[in-house]
């Protein structure tokens, strides 16, 4: 029999949570890492863009010291214990190379993770490259119980980000409910259901935007703040850490480890 260094780290992952479990069993205060990737790529065509072997490191760094990738929902159920060993990974734009480069790892290792798409992307190209993931890999996707699929609007991304910032936030209120709802019948007609989380594009809103987005059913709302989410944090206005090619294997460990 041939052991890989993957099966090594999934036989001797049980012993790991358990000793970290029972280090940190008096743990009071807990801030979970709420992780934004985008794109995996060898081409780096985005600032946000990480390479296939930074991104598996990372993965299997966080299997092999013992954490577990939990969905939003499973955050809520937590205490302090289960809390230190747990992180948030998060997608944003629905690229295609979360297949090939994502997907086998956080299946093998058992993380759960969410993917933020583009209503209006979705199946195609943006900026005649980057293809996006199809309804039917998210229907593929969703159906394997470790993805969730999230929203990152229908059609206001592009749209959002070309705005005077001094007027951005005010003008995109005025176009958001009609794109939430848009965005929201399309994922009932193709994934039978509601979408529940909500990623900010740029990470800009307000309250407003808040009140909008929960009136169109959204229970939990991502921005892209650095920060960490704790117990009383906001779960319509969650921070994230982003993690691109610049985030190499010791300082991703030390955000992991820092929580602060």
């Amino acid at each position: 029999m041939i052991l890989t260094r993957r099966d090594f780290l999934k036989l001797g992952g049980v012993a790991v949570v358990s000793l970290s479990l029972a280090e940190y069993a008096t743990a009071n205060a807990v801030k979970i890492p709420v992780l934004m990737y985008h794109d995996i790529s060898h081409e780096m065509h985005e600032t946000e863009t990480i390479s296939p072997p930074l991104f598996a490191s990372q993965m299997e760094w966080l299997y092999g010291a013992g954490y577990r990738a939990l969905s939003f929902r499973e955050l809520g159920s937590l205490d302090a214990e289960h809390a230190r060993r747990a992180v948030v990974i998060t997608f944003d734009d629905g690229y295609s190379s979360f297949m090939d480069h994502a997907f086998p790892l956080i299946a093998d290792y058992g993380f759960k993770v969410t993917i933020n798409i583009i209503g209006s992307a979705v199946g195609g190209f943006v900026s005649g490259k980057d293809p996006r993931l199809s309804w039917d890999e998210c229907r593929f996707l969703t159906k394997s119980g470790m993805v969730e699929i999230g929203c990152h609007t229908y059609g206001l991304h592009s749209w959002y980000g070309r705005l005077p910032r001094s007027t951005a936030v005010t003008a995109f209120n005025e176009k958001l409910k009609q794109d939430l709802s848009v965005f929201q019948g399309l994922y009932r007609k193709e994934m039978g259901r509601s979408a529940n989380i909500l990623a900010w594009p740029y990470g800009m809103h307000d309250r407003k935007s808040i009140e909008i987005a929960t009136h169109a059913g959204f229970s939990f709302m991502l921005n892209s703040e650095r920060g960490y989410f704790g117990k009383g944090s906001d779960q319509y206005d969650i921070p994230r850490l982003l993690i691109n090619n610049d985030t190499s294997l010791s300082p991703f460990r030390e955000l992991i480890e820092r929580r602060s």
